[in-house]
């Protein structure tokens, strides 16, 4: 098992590739922590894992700094230890340039951006002494793409792709590799939701909306959660200790030309 002994939170891990990263990770031998916006759905996930007894299940929003750091001090406290963090929480509104409003901006940015860096700099405090520390983030092709609709959520992935590259840069000398997996159009969760927003704005069935998005892509699918999760895997496995900065891109082409 790749990643026995290893102690790893997964923020936002109640559902959809968060879950499935945490699945994975349960699979490599890793202790397991889970936060999501209630303490039941992270329960959930350690339950599908097989850790509803040795796991940690934590209620957690991001966007308030301080159950971040609440939240790493109980991994610390239950687990003695931090060596892998992956944030996968993220907040993605569909709206037109002209309806974005402050409040809007701000709820996506509060957790997509502000949120995401201090996940990574909490868990870097404890990850810095013992000099050893797996940090990943979850970006989006929508940082490099014209995607009008979603121009906040580009924007503060755009932000998450910036400093990524920043902290490892700044931590690399002491053993922590960050970097960033890329998922293009999954199944289900956030996709799924993204299409029935689009579909509600655009006046468009829902079906053919959703089936015109997937023939949309190079390779004519949608990825599968546990397709990506195999990444998050490879990135916290010591095969990966000489790999820090990358975006792992997982879009099936997305971004060609």
């Amino acid at each position: 098992m790749t990643l026995k002994n290893r102690t790893a939170l997964i923020i936002g891990g109640g559902a959809g590739l968060g879950r499935a990263i945490a699945l994975a990770y349960a699979r490599e031998g890793a202790r397991l922590a889970v936060a999501d916006l209630t303490a039941a759905a992270a329960q959930e996930t350690l339950a599908l894992a097989g850790r509803a007894g040795d796991g940690l299940a934590l209620a957690m929003n991001i966007a308030h700094p301080a159950e971040i750091r609440a939240g790493v001090l109980a991994v610390t406290q239950r687990f003695g230890t931090l060596d892998i963090m992956v944030n996968c929480a993220a907040v993605c509104l569909v709206d037109p340039l002209l309806a974005v409003t402050p409040e809007r901006w701000d709820a996506v940015f509060n957790v997509n951006a502000r949120g995401a860096f201090f996940c990574m700099t909490a868990a870097a405090e404890v990850m810095l002494p013992k000099k050893f520390g797996r940090i990943i983030t979850i970006s989006t092709p929508a940082t490099r793409l014209a995607v009008p609709n979603f121009a906040t959520y580009g924007a503060s992935k755009a932000a998450v792709d910036s400093f990524t590259k920043s902290c490892a840069a700044a931590w690399a000398p002491h053993g922590i590799t960050v970097n960033t997996i890329v998922p293009g159009r999954m199944t289900g969760g956030m996709v799924d939701a993204l299409d029935r927003d689009l579909a509600k704005l655009t006046g468009q069935d829902l079906a053919a909306l959703a089936e015109s998005r997937t023939k949309s892509l190079p390779m004519q699918r949608r990825v599968e959660p546990a397709e990506v999760a195999s990444a998050a895997v490879w990135l916290a496995s010591d095969a990966a200790a000489y790999v820090t900065a990358e975006r792992f891109n997982f879009t099936g082409g997305m971004e060609l030309g």
